[in-house]
């Protein structure tokens, strides 16, 4: 089946068609394509809408643009898109700024599960202690005021924290004999009581055995509707950072006909033995659901102060929490290597960037017989000596431009340092391969938004305080980031994240010209259509 769209300003990104990231168009004299060819899932031709309807077979179908900007299909290289689906449904705490407001958002859903016998927990939260007009950090009392007899469990803004009540503790039979794990740990009063707060590796394993749990619902009836705001956003490709059970999801919402979104699924280490004994690796799949690296964790963030840096945080001998040991992640990198399977590797801090990327350099010729692409997640802070190894390794830097202005007014302990605070154009001068995410739910999705981040890196309500500018890059670069560098990271940049023939055709319809608009209007960008696999699956309601 053949389509025509058509009436459309076309940004191709194609480098075979002149273009090229470092802010400049090759024959930018140059008309833009009007028209895109399509046969089934694929592009057959991007050109001048005349010469391709005469190409255009008897019953092709023609599809007005609008004379819209048209531009590849976006994508987002980080993302919880299960947690981001189920946070459409549950309680959301990120605008709170005191502990009483965040409480009061969530009586409302205690009321609703006292009325609905099948809601057993309460999840959500994305509280942030640190916007709070009094930043003290809750505990179980303060939920037991509102909820005493319903289980609830309220990740943080970054998840690396849950804030549990004494019917939560009680359920996952947590009291006060139980040890720390290596790498987190329960916090108690001056009693050596729990406080229900719990970081690092005692949140996550209990955060992810919930959402993976009946408990939590049944997340293949919640994805649909986080699919259809991603798309809603431009996304049409995203690596998912959640469980297994986000995995199946996505594979019965295929079943049923109503995946609309393109997935590289990423591996966690409780399952990568599964994987490994059944010969699954680095994409094994198809163009909707492939398979990606094997997430590890190797510290913690950088709001709780659990980020492990090479100095300490200011003002304490603290320097942030190794969640995992050097010994484990080689061991952990090796196999998985050995079974042809990347990794993909969260580290905020500077100290934790380069324990990866040791890692990585004595696992690297396992790695290049596979032809592996190794990833860092976040890299918000690389000493200096570490940025030309990223590229000498080929280790790509998955980042999230968003959370720079999101934490800003936390960074004043990176003066003095050296080390690179979300250093993209440090990378990017370094020849290191990036690809941007949005870490979401942590924050919005939209890419719009990370792209204004790596352009201005200002705060959206103070423009013109740009914090170390230096390290800003060009919007067509940061463009390309999200789209064609996803993409490769992927494996899959000779599919999408250009317009190009035998591409799939997976692209959108925005309401402005996003390069010849100023830098600060680019969050503005609304999306009128998204189209994947040539099919319309998202319009935007006038």
């Amino acid at each position: 089946m053949f389509g025509l769209f058509h009436n459309a300003k076309i940004h191709s990104m194609n480098p075979a068609a002149g273009w090229t990231p470092q802010n400049a168009w090759h024959a930018s004299d140059t008309p833009h394509p009007d028209a895109i060819l399509t046969s089934h899932d694929r592009i057959v031709a991007v050109s001048d809408y005349q010469e391709l309807k005469d190409l255009a077979p008897l019953g092709t179908e023609h599809t007005d643009m609008e004379n819209r900007s048209v531009l590849p299909g976006l994508g987002d290289a980080h993302i919880h898109s299960a947690i981001y689906a189920r946070s459409l449904f549950e309680p959301d705490m990120r605008n709170c700024r005191s502990l009483e407001e965040a409480l009061d958002v969530l009586k409302p859903y205690v009321a609703k599960a006292r009325e609905d016998e099948s809601i057993t927990w309460i999840f959500g939260g994305q509280w942030n202690v640190n916007i709070w007009d009094k930043p003290v950090v809750p505990d179980r009392k303060a939920l037991d005021s509102v909820s005493p007899d319903i289980p609830v469990a309220l990740g943080s803004m970054d998840w690396h924290t849950l804030w549990l009540n004494s019917k939560a503790l009680e359920e996952l039979g947590l009291d006060r004999d139980v040890p720390n794990p290596n790498g987190g740990t329960y916090v108690r009063d001056e009693h050596g009581e729990l406080t229900g707060i719990l970081r690092e590796a005692a949140a996550i394993p209990v955060r992810d055995g919930l959402m993976q749990s009946d408990v939590s619902g049944h997340i293949d009836d919640m994805l649909p509707h986080g699919q259809r705001e991603l798309l809603k956003r431009g996304i049409t490709s995203i690596h998912d950072i959640d469980g297994a059970d986000c995995l199946y999801a996505y594979q019965k919402i295929r079943e049923r006909g109503e995946l609309d979104i393109r997935i590289h699924k990423v591996l966690r280490q409780e399952q990568i033995l599964d994987f490994i004994s059944r010969g699954i690796r680095t994409g094994s799949g198809d163009e909707w659901i492939s398979i990606g690296p094997l997430k590890l964790f190797t510290d913690g963030a950088l709001g709780s102060h659990t980020a492990h840096m090479s100095e300490p945080w200011p003002g304490t001998h603290d320097h942030g929490v190794a969640v995992i040991s050097r010994e484990e992640l080689d061991h952990w990198t090796h196999k998985a290597a050995a079974a042809g399977i990347a990794s993909a590797v969260h580290a905020v801090g500077d100290q934790a960037v380069t324990d990866v990327l040791d890692s990585f350099e004595a696992n690297r010729t396992i790695a290049q017989v596979f032809g592996l692409r190794q990833r860092v997640e976040h890299a918000q802070y690389i000493k200096r000596d570490d940025i030309l190894r990223f590229q000498r390794l080929g280790v790509t830097a998955s980042m999230q431009p968003l959370h720079c202005p999101e934490e800003i007014p936390m960074n004043d302990f990176v003066e003095g340092r050296d080390m690179v605070a979300y250093g993209w154009n440090s990378l990017r001068a370094a020849g290191t391969p990036m690809a941007f995410g949005s870490d979401g739910p942590v924050v919005d999705p939209n890419p719009f938004f990370g792209i204004h981040a790596a352009v201005c890196r200002s705060e959206p309500e103070k423009p013109a305080n740009r914090w170390q500018p230096e390290e800003s890059i060009g919007l067509p670069e940061a463009l390309y980031y999200y789209t064609h560098a996803v993409a490769r990271a992927s494996y899959e940049e000779n599919l999408k994240g250009c317009l190009a023939p035998g591409m799939l055709a997976d692209f959108i319809a925005v309401d402005r010209d996003v390069f010849a608009e100023d830098a600060q209007a680019v969050k503005d960008t609304v999306v009128e259509a998204t189209v994947v696999g040539a099919q319309i699956r998202y319009q935007r309601e006038r």
